[in-house]
């Protein structure tokens, strides 16, 4: 791991880890990545025409789904689950790990590219659960949470790791390189543009709560000021007398 990575993961782990939501949505997080590996991978079992690699393929997606039931497990323990907020992030995975309107990764990138972003996903999970436990940042329950997860990653990483070599083997190095350095870009563009929204909207929360103090807020001062204070106009119901002037 590169020392400004582990610098990231082990700082955004003290800090998002210690706030009062931070745990659970971090979980949550996981829980739904694990999820949406759980599709990617049952995909690559049925598309793939390798015999070796579609056993593999299974395992790896029966271990992930054991590990979003783990994590979903934690994030149940820390207090409810809003029921809306879950619906809408499953329709995203589903959206965004082409398993509605579209074709699988899998189907996406050729297994060659697919075994790239295994790779590089999986051996980015493992450095970031690595810093956040040599940190100490987590409760004991999630701490034996990703020791148990550890070891399926592991074999994800060497068997994905594996995979590649035979690419390699065959003289496609330069093309497995470049799959590589592809997923990592994206994945840093990904990160870039979810911190991008979380941050627009901490900074829309802020302005809102600057326009409420400068503009709102004063008319309740100004309303004590009035006798009486401020009310709404009264609307007189009464129909009014129609008069004629008489002529001449």
């Amino acid at each position: 791991m590169s020392a400004v990575r582990r610098f990231v993961h082990t700082a955004l782990g003290h800090v998002v880890w210690r706030l009062p939501w931070g745990p659970k949505r971090m979980l949550s997080a996981f829980s739904r990545a694990e999820r949406g590996s759980y599709y990617d991978m049952l995909a690559a079992a049925e598309l793939t025409e390798r015999g070796e690699l579609r056993r593999k393929y299974l395992e790896h997606a029966l271990q992930e789904g054991t590990h979003e039931g783990i994590f979903l497990g934690l994030v149940r323990a820390l207090g409810a689950v809003d029921r809306t907020e879950a619906v809408v992030a499953d329709a995203a995975f589903l959206r965004d790990h082409g398993i509605v309107g579209s074709e699988s990764l899998f189907a996406t990138l050729g297994e060659r590219d697919f075994l790239a972003f295994v790779h590089v996903a999986e051996a980015d999970a493992v450095e970031q659960f690595h810093c956040y436990l040599d940190a100490g940042v987590l409760s004991a329950e999630a701490e034996a949470a990703l020791h148990r997860i550890l070891k399926d990653e592991v074999f994800h990483v060497t068997y994905s790791r594996q995979a590649l070599e035979l690419y390699r083997q065959r003289g496609e190095g330069a093309a497995v390189d470049k799959a590589m350095r592809k997923v990592r870009w994206n994945r840093l563009k990904e990160a870039w543009l979810r911190g991008s929204r979380h941050l627009g909207s901490v900074v829309g929360q802020l302005w809102l709560t600057v326009l409420y103090v400068l503009a709102v807020a004063p008319f309740a001062v100004f309303a004590r000021l009035e006798r009486g204070g401020w009310s709404a106009p009264r609307i007189d119901a009464r129909p009014r007398a129609v008069t004629a002037r008489s002529a001449g």
